[in-house]
């Protein structure tokens, strides 16, 4: 079948945009966010509804057209693009953005994939509920995306990741047919959870249509605060004492380097930095209050300063607005980085007690091989997650992206050593699959291959993500 026929089909089913009639279009939806995959899409879809993608499917099915499954196309690692060049349609879920029903009673949403995140949130807003899931892209992810993905972000530490609060699915399978799975009950100990499969697969299993969320009740009050610290291990020793001295959930605890100060103010998201006396790392830290009373408020605060011995200054947001400035620099780091230069990142998670000789270890390495690599290193250090970023020197002559093999072999070979992640909460898709071959047995893989060929026999959906399958 030429592609012409291909076109005109699925033109019968809904809107689509070809390689041939709007090439712009098309690189839009096939470049990955990063800018480092840029293999073309032969076109791009727009179903409406859970039966036009079923459609869709059907026809690739029986046609052996290849697809790769989109939602707001914020992955990281390249798992929403197509890994050749005009071989691959993307199915773009942007047009499902129903939510259906929040109910209260159960506390849980439903809701199409296609819903961006910030769009769920003002709806949940005006009734006093939230969707805990918080990162720097929710202003563009979609649900089907960051179900696909499990994504994380900043409240991982108390609301846990996607998967923990994912309460059912639709999908649609290779072959179109749609299957249901889970519901508002929150036990259901019926079998095995084939709901959690999806839930991470990067839509190399199906595709999700429709979702079900468990939603939770807005805190009252939070109090956020940012302190200084000197040494990385100061921050995860300060992690220790504040979980260990309040008795109230910490809904967020990032650690920041210096340089993110500087990138924001160079790229004007900032005009100057929060601290009179500039170091080398900072911990800005949330806490739910859970209507305590102001005596509570001013004992937690007592204790922060008791602790001083680990950092060195430290500052407590006064108002909902200071609170808002600081988690808003938070959110622009990632945006800042981008704007810097090439980039080499890593998303790892290590044990808290190795992170400090895993910095060591690595820049020592890394100034070995290459002289003035800007190392930008923050995260989520309360769940061990750490967003190892290198950005190119200046200057640098040479491609950056030519080291990348080496550096990848530095920063690996020292995670394996620690007995950490390669990949704490981007996922896989193209661009780690080979640091994925090494951190994971022949079996565990061979096994994955099993169940990706059971529900995509054919080996349509999202090839060559996560590992190489035939």
């Amino acid at each position: 079948m030429n592609n012409t026929e291909i076109f005109e089909n699925l033109s019968h089913i809904c809107k689509i945009i070809n390689c041939n009639d709007d090439e712009l279009e098309i690189i839009k939806y096939s470049q990955d966010w990063r800018g480092r995959i840029k293999n073309k899409a032969l076109c791009v879809v727009f179903p409406k509804s859970e039966n036009e993608i079923s459609k869709i499917l059907e026809y690739c099915f029986k046609n052996d057209i290849k697809i790769v499954p989109q939602g707001g196309n914020t992955n990281l690692v390249a798992s929403a693009s197509p890994s050749l060049e005009k071989k691959e349609i993307i199915i773009s879920l942007e047009k499902l953005n129903q939510i259906y029903e929040i109910d209260v009673i159960n506390k849980c949403v439903e809701l199409d994939s296609g819903v961006i995140i910030d769009e769920l949130n003002k709806k949940l807003d005006q009734i006093g509920y939230l969707f805990p899931l918080q990162m720097a892209s929710t202003g563009s992810s979609q649900v089907g995306g960051v179900i696909s993905t499990n994504a994380g972000g900043i409240n991982v530490l108390h609301y846990g990741s996607v998967r923990n609060n994912l309460l059912g699915l639709n999908v649609i399978l290779s072959d179109g047919k749609i299957i249901k799975l889970g519901s508002k009950v929150l036990k259901d100990n019926t079998g095995y959870n084939i709901k959690d499969l999806f839930c991470g697969a990067e839509g190399t299993l199906g595709i999700i249509s429709k979702a079900i969320l468990k939603i939770y009740p807005k805190p009252k009050d939070n109090l956020t605060f940012i302190a200084s610290f000197n040494q990385i291990n100061d921050v995860v020793k300060f992690y220790g004492y504040v979980s260990k001295e309040f008795d109230l959930p910490i809904v967020g605890f990032e650690i920041i380097p210096h340089l993110s100060f500087e990138l924001c103010i160079k790229h004007n998201f900032i005009k100057k930095t929060f601290f009179n006396e500039n170091k080398n790392f900072y911990a800005l830290v949330k806490i739910q209050l859970n209507n305590i009373d102001q005596k509570a408020i001013e004992f937690i605060e007592r204790k922060l300063f008791d602790g001083s011995n680990f950092y060195h200054d430290l500052i407590i947001s006064q108002n909902e607005k200071q609170s808002h400035e600081f988690w808003k620099f938070r959110e622009d780091l990632t945006e800042a980085q981008k704007l810097e230069g090439k980039l080499i990142g890593f998303d790892i998670s290590l044990p808290l007690n190795k992170i400090e000789y895993f910095f060591e270890k690595s820049q020592i390495a890394i100034n070995n091989l290459l002289k003035g690599v800007k190392f930008h290193t923050f995260g989520h250090l309360g769940d061990s997650n750490i967003h190892f970023n290198l950005i190119e020197p200046d200057n640098l002559k040479d491609n950056f992206y030519d080291y990348e093999k080496e550096l990848k072999q530095i920063i690996n070979k020292l995670i394996f050593e620690l007995s950490g992640s390669i990949s704490a909460e981007h996922g896989i898709g193209i661009l780690k699959k080979d640091e994925f071959n090494e951190s994971k047995s022949q079996i565990e893989i061979e096994l994955m291959k099993s169940v990706k060929k059971i529900f995509d026999p054919k080996n349509i959906l999202n090839q060559n993500k996560i590992f190489n399958s035939k």
